[in-house]
């Protein structure tokens, strides 16, 4: 009996102990997370962020401090918490540490060590843990080669001149002599065979970059050697930087001149400058491409001296909206005008009739309306273009400049039809205004049993639409003169009136 009871008093202990050691061990340091990418690029004079979350780990209480050593130390920065406690109201936190590139920052690549530096609660022994950031400067000018010349080549040059120094003078004699190798020689050769294609806006536009690309040239190479020399980072910077401002300039004008040189040759093409596409589309692209290839520059430009534009695009997209919405009406009229420009239905000078019938000569084609003169009534017509562009337009000089008119003319019941209709297809045959041929016939039909008369019309074909209501005046008078040598009557309209006498008695 007593044996059992040390059995089982025995089996208890080793319970106990196993439960002991097994139970896993409560963790006593505190961890920082890898939430973030701890190698980060900016650009000079812009800000970059880096994140941990620091988790308490335990039931113990701690105390931290936060701090950047090392080569970021002198940078401008921003720690999101640099002293907080870690216990069982707050387990954890997040830590973000914003530094600022400075304008020098020495390196292109600049390392230092975030310190998490930490201690219990009512004790003094501190530990710490230490991550490691590296922020790599980009838009900057590229690292310096050293004594290595165009090609990758090393300075062939004897002493004392085989040093950067040295590479320097020689490097920017070789881009010299490539400069004008292209300048001379190149670019003829280019322009002999531009000068073989049909057109002439190849051989324009490489005359017109030629020297560009000359003056691109040299300061490319004086950039590639200036960086050959140990220069500082930030003295290589402002120089690239400028460097890439002027070469964005040269493209801003390069470009304009190149799409002035294209609308020219369109206009050319579209019958020169007293055509409407040279004297009013031609000018409006013109002002329009200028103004998207500035902001594009000032964008460019922006954006190499660091200045983020994310902020600016938005604002103006908005202001873009509003503009909109405000000028409706004096957007529509301009794109119509741009409709009727590019679409052509019509062109200065042309006759059209408009919707109501009135026959208006074109005068001018502008973005906002549209000139017409009433032929007839000897007016001055203002129309917005998109009056113009909304309605029925019949251009009564295509498919050519020819118009048909028809005359409604009635004779008395009785009259002779053959006779007639041979008089009415004489008088159109000797007016001289008259076109009679295989394609344009006169054709004289008897409409109608009319009320009084036998009613004719007559239809005709004239070469000269704004004195279509003169000739067709002039066809009447003749038609009635005739009328008259032939004793055919023009009817007028009667009625017969019966009376029937009432009966008295009734």
């Amino acid at each position: 009996m007593e044996n059992k009871k040390v059995l089982a008093a025995a089996m208890v202990m080793l319970f106990l102990v196993s439960f002991i050691y097994l139970s896993p061990v409560e963790a006593q340091e505190p961890l920082v997370g890898q939430d973030d990418d701890h190698q980060k690029q900016a650009r000079i004079e812009t800000e970059v962020s880096f994140r941990w979350t620091v988790y308490r780990n335990s039931t113990r209480d701690y105390v931290f401090t936060v701090d950047v050593q090392g080569g970021l130390q002198d940078w401008m920065k921003d720690i999101s918490s640099d002293y907080f406690v870690l216990d069982d109201n707050k387990p954890h936190e997040i830590i973000i540490v914003t530094l600022e590139v400075p304008k020098n920052p020495g390196r292109d690549v600049t390392t230092g060590t975030v310190i998490f530096r930490y201690r219990e609660i009512n004790s003094t022994v501190h530990e710490s843990i230490e991550k490691t950031i590296s922020v790599e400067v980009v838009g900057v000018a590229p690292t310096p080669e050293g004594n290595i010349i165009v090609g990758g080549f090393q300075n062939p040059l004897p002493s004392p001149l085989n040093n950067p120094y040295g590479a320097f003078g020689l490097n920017l004699l070789i881009w010299f002599i490539i400069s004008w190798i292209f300048y001379f020689l190149v670019s003829p050769i280019i322009h002999r065979f531009a000068k073989k294609t049909k057109t002439d806006v190849d051989e324009l536009i490489i005359r017109m970059l030629r020297r560009p690309i000359l003056f691109l040239i040299l300061i490319y190479g004086f950039i590639d050697s200036v960086m050959k020399l140990n220069l500082a980072l930030g003295i290589r910077t402002t120089i690239y930087q400028i460097y890439m401002i002027i070469v964005i300039v040269i493209g801003v004008v390069i470009t304009y001149k190149i799409l002035i040189a294209i609308l020219n040759q369109i206009s050319k093409e579209r019958g020169g400058r007293d055509s409407p596409f040279g004297q009013v589309l031609k000018p409006v692209l013109e002002k329009v491409f200028a103004i998207i290839i500035i902001i594009g520059g000032l964008v460019m430009v922006l954006r190499v001296v660091g200045i983020e534009v994310t902020a600016l695009l938005a604002g103006a997209g908005v202001a873009g909206l509003v503009i909109a919405f405000a000028a409706q009406d004096t957007l529509g009229n301009f794109f119509s005008g741009m409709h009727l420009l590019v679409d052509r239905p019509f062109s200065i000078g042309e006759i059209i009739m408009l919707e109501d019938g009135e026959y208006c000569r074109v005068e001018e084609i502008g973005m906002r309306s549209t000139k017409l003169y009433n032929i007839r009534d000897h007016e001055g017509i203002i129309l917005p273009n998109n009056a113009i562009a909304s309605q029925k337009i019949v251009n009564i000089a295509k498919p050519d400049t020819l118009i048909r008119v028809r005359i409604e003319v009635g004779v008395a019941y009785g009259s002779d039809i053959g006779k007639v209709k041979e008089i009415l297809n004489e008088v159109a045959e000797e007016h001289p205004k008259v076109i009679n041929d295989e394609i344009h016939e006169i054709v004289v039909n008897f409409r109608d049993f009319a009320d009084s008369s036998l009613d004719f019309s007559l239809r005709v074909w004239i070469d000269d639409i704004p004195r279509q209501w003169r000739i067709m005046g002039e066809i009447r008078e003749r038609i009635d003169e005739r009328f008259r040598e032939e004793n055919i009557e023009i009817p007028f309209p009667q009625r017969t009136v019966w009376f029937h006498e009432m009966d008295k008695g009734k």
